[in-house]
């Protein structure tokens, strides 16, 4: 396994789909995580055949189920010494509050906590790397986001539109609160805002983001333009030891909001890890 070995959430399809492919095409051992299994089975086959590369594999896990993301990172542990790159890529649109089997609000625990979980589960793989690399999808909507630790589940109102922006904003903050804590390791962690793109989960969108989809259309990204700056992180060596930060067409992007502070990324951090099965050495993240 001396080829570096990536994860990606959301493989199947769009700029998730798109970052596969052209790792693939790097020489990455690309391990697509994917709700679907004939699906991921047949992307599996197009990449492998349009690459050239047969070092693909894919692993099942619906992220709105904890147990089922705890299932994927220990099958990952049980085929892979190590993992080089995790891509947190996987987002959804959810048209209304409806709650998990876990109890948590869709669009929350996809787009956010599910991704908090399975990166912490992978925090020791990562370790194993010569340089870790995290890469979290946000989205410029994170401006619109808020984070209020009494309504993190949509319990007041819930919007598409609101639940959607406020997942970016707590992945953003994520992703600042994690690289600081693993700033004495060799992990980085970054976010990405990947573009208006042209994908299926764009076009599906429900209520006012389907609006916004359709009147972008003709400026829209398309999905391998939309992936370029999450395989430029995860491949590219100028960036190794860059953390932190929040990037866009592959350049670091100024970002501002009033809740990137240290108390609010730490309760933000502490009431993520409480609701979640994790082992207190886990929860510290080193």
């Amino acid at each position: 396994m001396e080829r570096p070995i990536c994860l990606i959430t959301g493989a199947t399809e769009g700029v998730g789909k798109a970052t596969a492919l052209e790792l693939a095409r790097k020489g990455f051992v690309v391990v697509l995580g994917a709700r679907n299994a004939a699906k991921a089975k047949a992307v599996k086959a197009e990449i492998a055949a349009s690459s050239g590369n047969p070092h693909i594999d894919y692993l099942i896990a619906d992220l709105s189920s904890l147990k089922q993301v705890r299932g994927l990172s220990e099958t990952f542990k049980q085929r892979y010494p190590r993992l080089d790159v995790l891509i947190n890529n996987a987002g959804i649109f959810a048209p209304a509050r409806v709650l998990t089997e876990d109890g948590f609000e869709t669009t929350h625990q996809v787009n956010y906590l599910s991704h908090f979980y399975l990166t912490l589960l992978l925090l020791a793989d990562l370790g194993k790397s010569a340089q870790g690399r995290i890469i979290n999808l946000s989205s410029c909507v994170y401006v619109a986001g808020k984070f209020d630790a009494r309504n993190l589940q949509s319990e007041k109102r819930f919007s598409t539109f609101s639940a959607y922006s406020d997942s970016k904003l707590l992945m953003l903050l994520f992703t600042i609160e994690l690289a600081e804590r693993l700033r004495e390791t060799g992990i980085t962690v970054n976010a990405v805002h990947p573009g208006v793109v042209r994908t299926p989960l764009m076009l599906r969108a429900p209520g006012v983001f389907r609006v916004v989809a359709y009147l972008a259309l003709p400026f829209a990204l398309s999905p391998e333009r939309g992936a370029a700056t999450s395989v430029y992180l995860a491949s590219a060596p100028e960036v190794k030891s860059i953390s932190g930060q929040y990037f866009t067409l592959s350049r670091t992007g100024r970002f501002k909001t009033p809740f990137n502070t240290p108390d609010h990324r730490n309760l933000l951090w502490e009431l993520s890890a409480k609701s979640l099965p994790l082992e207190p050495f886990v929860t510290a993240a080193q």
